[in-house]
């Protein structure tokens, strides 16, 4: 766990009515914690608002709030979308075979059912916009 005092600067509304956030640290860090920040990448992280003033100095409880966290499914079984995509691509090619593929099958197999779809978007373009793009 790590906990960096930061100012919130901005955020906008997505589509799917999440929201994503920009903050800014208060202090500045060595290469050392961006580093480490780094290695967060892709987990669970929990922004806890306050209505205190830049400078004023906030005394959080993490622990109390940790503990007081309320359930949530999300939060625990927390997957990509593109981690849930492999999970659906390993299943059906899990039951499309009957046992458990190699990591070669379904590497086989991720690449061509990847490449359909992605066909199958493609063949979604307007002529003009494909012979724009060199057909990408």
């Amino acid at each position: 766990m790590k906990v960096i005092q930061a100012e919130l600067k901005n955020y906008s509304r997505r589509a799917d009515d999440s929201v994503s956030f920009k903050c800014d640290s208060l202090i500045e860090l060595s290469s050392k914690e961006v580093g480490e920040i780094d290695s967060y990448r892709g987990c669970v992280a929990v922004l806890v608002l306050t209505d205190s003033i830049i400078g004023n100095e906030v005394n959080i409880d993490i622990d109390n709030i940790l503990q007081n966290l309320p359930e949530n499914d999300t939060i625990t079984n927390y997957k990509t979308p593109s981690k849930r995509f492999r999970d659906v691509l390993w299943r059906l090619l899990e039951q499309e075979l009957k046992r458990q593929p190699t990591k070669e099958e379904f590497t086989d197999y991720y690449i061509r059912e990847y490449n359909k779809i992605t066909e199958h978007y493609k063949s979604k373009f307007e002529n003009n916009l494909i012979d724009e793009k060199d057909g990408e």
